[in-house]
């Protein structure tokens, strides 16, 4: 873990989020590049950002990514948006910092670009990864402190198709990518009953070129930790049982009040949705020093709900930090010992998770061909086959393929191969167990299939398939959303998110808790 003091220019040009005692989820979306003026300075002048922390944050940016190559992904559709995404950004950074940064054009595709802070320069041609000595995507995050995700969009919805994400704030870009932007959030309480996330969707669909917005997102971290994604919570997983139990003064000097700036952006050529996501980490001890944002965080924090604070992960802690922030001009007041409340927030639906119907869905009559794949021994998933069959031969072409289990790599080599025989417009139904369809029916995705080719009809849900965060091996497991299960590939206990990639037919889950991973330390 690390601290530090804050640097006067982190105080007076961070991003203090809170514009009232009370916090509830909102799309607060407004039109970007304007200044905001805040009791220590002021900041949002420019969507890129370059102070004090620059060399440091790049460098650990390069160590993560050395580490961790899942931190990093391009889809192949989406090369172009991330030539537009790096051209874009340059010329941020030499419009925000002419006097060191430098974006000169040679004429057609030729570029020469100039960064003094680093000592480099480069001339390249734009789309031709052989005249930058990179791909475009990788090489712009060695230039910027934020972190960058492109969403294509398609079929009326965004996809998280392409990113290079070092600082995520308790969540897997590995996991996520290829997700749309409904089911990535489908974990966040309360914004589906809001309709917060749809909201955002329909805002960012609508977005134009060179018209930018910006929102700000917050959490809690203990040290300053950039890093503190899902992949990486059995070493910083454990912190949210220690900061219970410091002093007075090391719990001011830790735990930090964490702000993300994220700036969306309609990339004007390929027309991709860029977030530029900045991460900025002022301590308490920091934020007391400005009256106006220590009276203000001390409400919200307190004021939070239950099921936002234990999503953000900072139930265990945030009435000692409200507690701690009201008590800084009065230090000779003890500090009431931190409360972890019991309650229990009420169930809300989730979206992205699968939703089964409860009879099996009509043969699509518009398909040209149909693939039925019958999975597992149940006399249901027999019967809801043959009488997909019935139906589909009266139509067209239908290949019945039936397999004992996903878990066999030969069913599996089968399941492969009839998929890669199948031919536009085809409908694929699915049945049988619930860890058998989400596993077809992520490999009718890969192979190309979209979600109106695809039927399926679950007989049983007692097991699922299981991604762990941290050795990426995905298993068969018993169990459900919020249970507990051992991965056989590391042997950690991990819980099951409520959090489903469809692409990946998998459930995200991570090391079950702090406590238990002390325990494994």
């Amino acid at each position: 873990m690390t601290t530090a003091a804050a640097r006067p220019d982190l105080i007076a040009h961070f991003p203090f989020p809170f514009v009232d005692d009370i916090y509830r989820y909102s799309t607060n979306v407004e039109p970007a590049g304007a200044q905001v003026s805040t009791p220590a300075g002021q900041w949002g002048d420019s969507a890129v950002v370059v102070d004090s922390e620059y060399h440091a944050e790049l460098a650990e940016r390069a160590a993560i990514l050395d580490a961790d190559p899942t931190r990093r992904a391009v889809l192949p559709h989406m090369r172009p948006a991330a030539w537009d995404a790096m051209l874009t950004i340059l010329r941020e950074l030499a419009q925000a910092y002419p006097e060191t940064m430098h974006l000169t054009s040679l004429g057609g595709d030729e570029w020469r670009w100039r960064n003094d802070l680093l000592g480099e320069e480069r001339t390249f041609r734009y789309g031709d990864e052989s005249s930058l000595g990179d791909d475009p995507l990788h090489y712009i995050s060695t230039q910027v402190q934020e972190d960058i995700a492109l969403l294509d969009q398609r079929d009326g919805q965004l996809f998280v198709d392409a990113g290079i994400i070092t600082f995520a704030a308790d969540w897997s870009f590995g996991f996520d990518v290829g997700m749309s932007f409904l089911e990535i959030h489908g974990p966040v309480p309360r914004v589906r009953k809001m309709g917060v996330i749809t909201r955002a969707h329909e805002f960012l669909k609508r977005l134009q070129p060179h018209e930018p917005y910006r929102r700000t997102n917050w959490t809690m971290t203990i040290g300053r930790r950039l890093d503190v994604s899902t992949e990486r919570y059995p070493e910083w997983g454990p912190d949210r049982e220690m900061i219970q139990h410091v002093d007075d003064a090391e719990f001011g000097r830790l735990v930090h009040l964490r702000v993300e700036v994220q700036h969306l952006i309609r990339l004007p050529d390929s027309g991709a949705v860029m977030f530029l996501i900045r991460t900025y980490l002022l301590p308490l001890e920091a934020v007391a020093t400005v009256d106006p944002w220590r009276a203000r965080a001390a409400e919200v924090f307190a004021e939070l709900p239950d099921d936002m604070a234990d999503y953000k992960g900072i139930i265990k802690y945030r009435t000692r930090a409200a507690q701690w922030l009201r008590s800084y001009e009065a230090l000779h007041s003890p500090i009431a010992e931190p409360q972890i409340d019991t309650g229990t927030a009420p169930t809300e639906p989730v979206h992205g998770l699968p939703d089964w119907p409860s009879r099996p869905a009509e043969v699509d009559a518009a398909g040209s061909e149909f693939l039925i794949v019958a999975v597992g021994p149940h006399d249901e998933t027999a019967h809801v086959a043959r009488a997909w069959v019935r139906v589909a031969e009266s139509v067209g072409p239908t290949r019945l393929l039936v397999l004992d289990s996903l878990t066999h790599d030969d069913d599996r080599a089968l399941l492969d191969e009839a998929l890669t025989a199948t031919h536009t417009g085809a409908r694929i139904l699915v049945t049988g167990g619930q860890y058998d369809v989400l596993t077809a029916l992520g490999a009718a995705r890969s192979a190309g299939a979209i979600a109106d080719e695809l039927s399926a009809f679950v007989t049983d849900t007692a097991d699922l398939p299981v991604y762990c965060a941290h050795c990426r091996d995905t298993f068969r497991a018993v169990g459900a959303p919020g249970g507990i299960v051992e991965c056989p590939g590391c042997t950690r206990r991990l819980e099951i998110h409520e959090h489903h990639s469809a692409s990946r037919g998998s459930f995200l889950a991570s090391a079950v808790d702090a406590r238990t991973l002390e325990e494994l330390s």
